[in-house]
């Protein structure tokens, strides 16, 4: 915590050593709100103890006498408490944490400043502390569920759980949006959001445990409709060169498959006789290899963007049979959709205006880009309240129970 006083401190400063929690030679009542959420801090999977509580109360005990002293004391203790708490509060574990794909995505750094400088803002000091601690619609039912779940007494199981989501959801910001997408990896499943309820869902496919979904958010500001599929580098001498190897240069015109000197836009399209097949299958050499628009396209007719540097988007598929088994992780990273085009008419308000292109893909960008959250929930909240344990297809949970030191099996 001593790495908090130059905050502190400049804090202080900057107000000319004006308190916050007391007033008139007396404690304000505000500061026995926020000795009552560190008190609480277990509700949020946090220890009271890590914040000094035992000391803190006597500090608040002894300013109560009125003693000049005994409240500067109080004021410090308790400023750095609090910051301490909601920094906890707003900041998941490493194993939980979220990859902010698009900087306006990413809620801002927690810092003592900062959450100081909250509580100090205009309007009712009660209202700010309430606002300081206020967290994502899913952090805050998972939140319920936890003290609901250890009001009854229920199964260790169950609150290990509850206690493992709840830090993934600390991950969040804590605005989501008004409109936003949610994809859970886990529940292999996405819901679109519109005024914080639930207004469409469908099944996905995601990541294979190989090749994980991961933990991210970023905003979609385009879709493509008839898109190419440009294919990983890792998948090109299995899914082209091999094949090419035994069917001949014309199994790339047969596929659908275009090769091209490079990923930039200007590479060139090279003939297919001139390529050493076997170097590429061997992994000695990269190609870049890429799927024409088409009913085959593995990327179906559109794929909706949200800029990334992993690659990762979400996309049609012409191959609908992966949709009718609950085990549906099987892709090499990127989110496949049940029902595109209607994920599509959504983001876009209905149908997508005519434009030319020079082209087969057509780039449509969203008059406001909407946030969408990858997560990874293993005992998933459903939008009426249910709570339905999913499996851990990616085995992250024990990982993240060593990481926050809770016991027992996963």
């Amino acid at each position: 915590m001593r790495a908090a006083e130059p905050e502190l401190a400049a804090f202080y400063a900057a107000r000319h050593g004006r308190p916050l929690w007391t007033a008139g030679g007396a404690l304000r009542p505000e500061a026995d709100e926020a000795l009552a959420a560190i008190a609480q801090a277990d509700r949020d999977g946090l220890s009271p103890d890590a914040y000094g509580l035992a000391e803190l109360r006597r500090l608040v005990a002894e300013a109560r006498t009125g003693d000049p002293a005994a409240l500067a004391r109080a004021e410090v203790a308790l400023s750095r408490a609090f910051a301490r708490y909601v920094i906890d509060l707003r900041r998941p574990a490493p194993d939980a944490e979220m990859l902010f794909a698009d900087p306006a995505a990413a809620p801002p750094e927690p810092t003592v400043g900062g959450v100081l400088a909250e509580l100090s803002g205009p309007g009712d000091v009660s209202e700010r502390l309430a606002a300081a601690r206020r967290m994502n619609p899913i952090y805050a039912a998972y939140r319920q569920a936890l003290a609901e779940h250890r009001a009854r007494g229920g199964p260790a199981r169950q609150e290990r759980l509850l206690r493992l989501n709840l830090e993934r959801a600390r991950a969040l910001p804590s605005e989501l949006g008004e409109r936003y997408v949610l994809v859970d990896a886990a529940a292999q499943r996405l819901w679109f959001y519109e005024n914080g309820a639930a207004v469409d869902s469908m099944p996905v496919a995601v990541g294979k445990p190989s090749q994980a979904t991961p933990i991210m958010a970023g905003l979609i500001r385009y879709v493509v409709f008839d898109p190419y599929w440009n294919l990983p580098p890792d998948l090109v001498p299995d899914k082209v060169a091999r094949p090419a190897l035994r069917s001949g240069p014309q199994f790339v015109e047969d596929a659908g498959f275009e090769l091209l000197s490079g990923w930039t836009p200007q590479a060139q399209e090279i003939d297919p006789r001139q390529v050493d097949w076997v170097a590429v299958a061997a992994g000695r050499q990269e190609l870049r290899v890429r799927q024409r628009p088409g009913p085959n396209n593995m990327m179906g007719q559109v794929k909706v963007m949200f800029p990334n540097e992993l690659g990762v988007y979400l996309h049609d598929t012409p191959h609908r049979g992966v949709f009718a088994g609950d085990r549906r992780a099987v892709s090499a990273g990127c989110v496949r959709l049940e029902d595109a085009p209607r994920l599509v008419r959504r983001l876009l308000g209905g149908e997508p205006p005519p434009t030319a292109s020079p082209s087969p893909e057509r780039r449509v960008d969203l008059l406001r880009p909407v946030p969408v959250y990858l997560v990874y929930f293993t005992l998933g909240l459903e939008p009426d309240g249910r709570l339905a344990e999913r499996p851990d297809i990616y085995r992250r949970d024990r990982a993240l129970m060593a990481a926050l030191k809770i016991e027992g099996s996963s």
